[in-house]
């Protein structure tokens, strides 16, 4: 008997949450537009989040055509992958007030930018499910994109210079929107 029924239920509630988060962020950048000027930079990060959100919980529905049932130890490995998600959308983004006083630059770079090391890690457990779990083949085109998907934001992360994290953020976006194309191709 296949347990993808409970799997896709938690994992839906997780991701319904994270995208929530997500969307309270941008309502809280436009809120405060008129004393703090929205940063493009955050915005980048928070379109491919929502895009990556929206490409896994697909990505979900497709996991009964791979295998019938699932191990507690696999649900729990897609628990923490969903966890990546929903953590870095709770990061990227303010939604408190104290957060709110001084801009979306000036919280991303304080704390905003940790967002980027979880979706880092989202992308390695990403990596690891689809070679380990779902057999993948690692010599493809993909595990290259990843590959470079993964270290970007890394990257950003450690950038201290602003030129520098917003430059990355610009590269990251097209492979982003290639990702995204290949997936729906797949």
């Amino acid at each position: 008997m296949s347990n993808f029924p409970v799997i896709a239920t938690i994992l839906s509630m997780i991701l319904g949450l994270s995208v929530t988060r997500l969307l309270t962020g941008l309502v809280t950048l436009f809120r405060i537009r008129h004393t703090a000027p929205i940063d493009w930079v955050p915005v980048a990060w928070a379109t491919v989040l929502f895009s990556t959100q929206l490409e896994f919980w697909w990505a979900i529905n497709q996991l009964p055509k791979l295998e019938d049932s699932f191990s507690f130890l696999e649900f729990i490995f897609f628990v923490l992958l969903t966890l990546m998600l929903f953590i870095t959308a709770s990061l990227l983004l303010p939604n408190r007030s104290e957060d709110e006083v001084d801009g979306a630059q000036v919280y991303f770079e304080k704390d905003g930018r940790f967002a980027l090391l979880s979706l880092s890690a989202f992308l390695v457990l990403g990596f690891i499910l689809n070679v380990f779990i779902l057999h993948s083949p690692m010599l493809a085109y993909w595990a290259a994109l990843d590959a470079l998907m993964i270290i970007l934001p890394t990257v950003a992360f450690l950038a201290k210079s602003r030129r520098i994290y917003a430059a990355i953020t610009l590269i990251y976006l097209p492979l982003s929107a290639i990702d995204l194309l290949v997936s729906l191709t797949d």
